[in-house]
């Protein structure tokens, strides 16, 4: 299959996608929406980022209100049946436009708040700040069609490893002297790589779980080596060290299985004898 006209000018699709696709997680929080615990991204941090590929608001990017408007939500009734009153929902529609590559591009999404509720402690609620929320909601879903904080909407934040080596990237950005942090970085990284190494090979009692664990380990190696700037064939000798760890782990079980039902066959064998 030929190259498309983008491809064989030296087009890269994904360079914008690639540079704004990692949140630091000094820029997230924990929320409960819903009962639900979510990552929450600051709006802030987005609109720098914005600001950093596109240039200020209103000159290199913006958006537009396109629509506005309440949404009739859960009705409630009193004991005698009677309505007392609907939650409210306040909903926007936002076009965002920004300048890329000389070209102007837009974005449509929606945005929602709960204006008017009943919280759970039967309590109702007006929300004044609702209209601010519904379009900070839209601005940042717009922003994440085009990359913007990626690893959060994608669900990356919800895997702890990939949380503390962002943690440790920052780390890394705010030390006052470079070279002793990414030292210590990097002997934290052997010492990752020999602790999952002996996990993988002694720890760890079923092939599944160990192949498992395995995945993980290797789909961590690459960002953790890339945040302790090593080069390539430092990460190729820890990524065969831990593959040859979860295989030695699943021969290991697979052996003490092995041995363990040659041991039940011999302990029955004498008392198959007596009984004959």
């Amino acid at each position: 299959m030929s190259d498309t006209p983008e491809q064989s000018r030296g087009v890269d699709h994904m360079a914008l996608w690639d540079r704004v696709k990692t949140t630091p997680e000094s820029a997230t929080k924990r929320a409960n929406v819903n009962g639900q615990q979510i990552t929450s991204i600051d709006t802030i941090h987005m609109i720098r980022m914005a600001t950093r590929e596109f240039g200020p608001m209103g000159i290199g990017w913006g958006y537009t209100i396109e629509e506005e408007r309440f949404d009739q939500g859960q009705p409630y009734f009193d004991d005698n049946g009677a309505l007392v009153a609907h939650e409210q929902t306040h909903t926007v529609r936002l076009l965002l436009w920004f300048m890329h590559g000389g070209q102007r591009g837009e974005v449509t999404q929606y945005g929602h708040t709960r204006a008017f509720y009943k919280s759970s402690m039967g309590k109702w609620v007006t929300d004044g700040e609702a209209p601010k929320k519904s379009t900070s909601d839209a601005m940042k879903k717009c922003l994440s069609l085009l990359g913007f904080s990626a690893d959060i909407f994608s669900g990356l934040y919800d895997d702890q490893g990939y949380v503390e080596a962002r943690r440790t990237e920052e780390r890394l950005e705010r030390s006052d002297n470079f070279d002793a942090e990414l030292d210590q970085l990097r002997q934290e990284f052997k010492a990752w790589v020999e602790r999952q190494s002996d996990m993988l090979r002694n720890k760890i009692p079923h092939p599944r779980s160990i192949e498992m664990v395995g995945g993980k380990a290797l789909a961590q190696l690459g960002d953790r080596a890339s945040i302790a700037r090593l080069d390539e064939q430092t990460v190729d000798v820890a990524r065969k060290q831990l593959e040859a760890a979860k295989q030695y782990g699943v021969d290991r079980v697979m052996r003490e299985r092995k041995e363990a039902t040659l041991a039940q066959n011999e302990e029955q064998q004498p008392q198959e004898s007596n009984h004959g």
